[in-house]
């Protein structure tokens, strides 16, 4: 799947519209990030911690109303920002499972950002 860095997203696919949070695990310890866009192909980052572009590292998800996921991923950019460093991760070995799982996350967001906050159909 190809990751646009240009937006860092994926084209195709819908991105989350709820406060997301995530966890990166570096070599250097575990990191607080608020995820500024999210696809099935990658995410935005926003938090204090700069990452080193090309490197490795786990995501921890924290999708509102799912469970968490982990996912492997690499550093693609990293820029300072006002609110503190814009990272932007493309994430690798995504097996169907978790595409799945990142996929209903966003088509649930969509649903409730439709329906003013409610969610139709619970999954």
């Amino acid at each position: 799947m190809q990751f646009d860095t240009a937006h860092r997203t994926h084209p195709r696919h819908p991105q989350t519209l709820s406060p997301t949070e995530a966890v990166v695990a570096t070599n250097r310890g575990l990191f607080d990030y608020a995820v500024r866009g999210l696809s099935v192909g990658g995410a935005t980052l926003v938090g204090r911690e700069a990452l080193v572009a090309t490197a490795y590292v786990e995501v921890i998800l924290r999708l509102p109303l799912y469970p968490e996921v982990r996912i492997s991923a690499e550093v693609l950019d990293c820029t300072e920002a006002e609110d503190g460093f814009e990272v932007g991760v493309a994430f690798k070995h995504v097996d169907d499972r978790t595409e799945d799982h990142i996929q209903s996350a966003l088509l649930s967001e969509l649903e409730r950002s439709q329906s003013g906050g409610r969610v139709a159909d619970i999954l």
